[in-house]
C-alpha cells in the first residue's frame, strides 16, 4: 500500500469513528440522556484539555491526507507496516464501538462532578474483560495512528493519550466508586482497569 493510499485510509477511519460517536450520542440526546459533561461544565480541566489535544490530533490524521507536506512540517516518516497501522485502527475503532454500544444510557463524555445520573454500573459485554474497554480501544487507535503516521507528533499524541486517559479513568474510579460503593469495589476487584 502505498503512503497516500493509507493516508486517505487513516482520514476514513476517523471520519467513520466520529460519525459514530456524533450518530450515537445524538441518539441517546433524543432519548434525554445527558451525554456530555464536558459541554454542560460539568468537567474539569483535564477532561477538556484531553478532549482538545484528541481533536488536534484527529485534526492532523484528517488533515495531512489532502495535504501530505504536513508530515514533513511534523517530521513524520513514511509508515513501515502500513496493513498493520490499519488493523491496529481498525480493531481499536471496533472495541470503541461496541465498547459504547454495551453501555447503553450509561455512556457518557466526561465525568459528572455534581450530578449522580448515571442509572446503572455496566458489567456486561466487553465490560467482564475490562473496566475501560472504550479507553482500551482508543489507545488501540493511537497506537495504529503512531503506526501509520510515525513520528514525534503521534509518539507525544500517545503518550498524552495514555497518561490522559489514565488520569480520566482513576476520576471516573471515584466517581463510581461514590455512586455505587461495594458493588463497584467488588467488580473493580475482579476485573482489571485495562485488561
Amino acid at each position: 500500500m502505498d503512503q497516500e493510499t493509507l493516508r486517505y485510509a487513516v482520514a476514513a477511519m476517523v471520519i467513520a469513528l466520529f460519525a459514530w460517536m456524533a450518530g450515537r450520542n445524538l441518539y441517546l440526546r433524543s432519548r434525554g440522556v445527558k451525554v456530555n459533561a464536558v459541554t454542560e461544565r460539568n468537567s474539569n480541566a483535564m477532561q477538556r484539555a484531553l478532549i482538545l489535544g484528541v481533536s488536534v490530533f484527529d485534526l492532523y490524521l484528517l488533515l495531512r491526507a489532502p495535504f501530505p507536506v504536513l508530515d514533513a512540517w511534523l517530521r513524520t516518516a513514511p509508515a513501515p507496516f502500513p496493513f498493520l497501522a490499519l488493523g491496529a485502527m481498525a480493531a481499536g475503532g471496533l472495541i470503541i464501538v461496541v465498547g459504547q454500544s454495551g453501555m447503553g444510557t450509561s455512556w457518557r463524555i466526561g465525568v459528572p462532578q455534581k450530578e449522580s445520573h448515571v442509572d446503572r454500573l455496566v458489567k456486561t459485554g466487553l465490560y467482564k474483560f475490562s473496566r475501560n474497554p472504550v479507553y482500551l480501544g482508543i489507545m488501540i487507535f493511537l497506537v495504529g495512528a503512531v503506526l501509520a503516521a510515525p513520528g514525534p507528533f503521534a509518539g507525544l499524541a500517545l503518550i498524552v493519550g495514555a497518561v490522559g486517559l489514565t488520569a480520566i479513568i482513576r476520576q471516573e474510579e471515584r466517581y463510581l466508586s461514590d455512586r455505587f460503593g461495594a458493588h463497584y469495589e467488588e467488580y473493580k476487584r475482579r476485573v482489571r482497569r485495562w485488561i
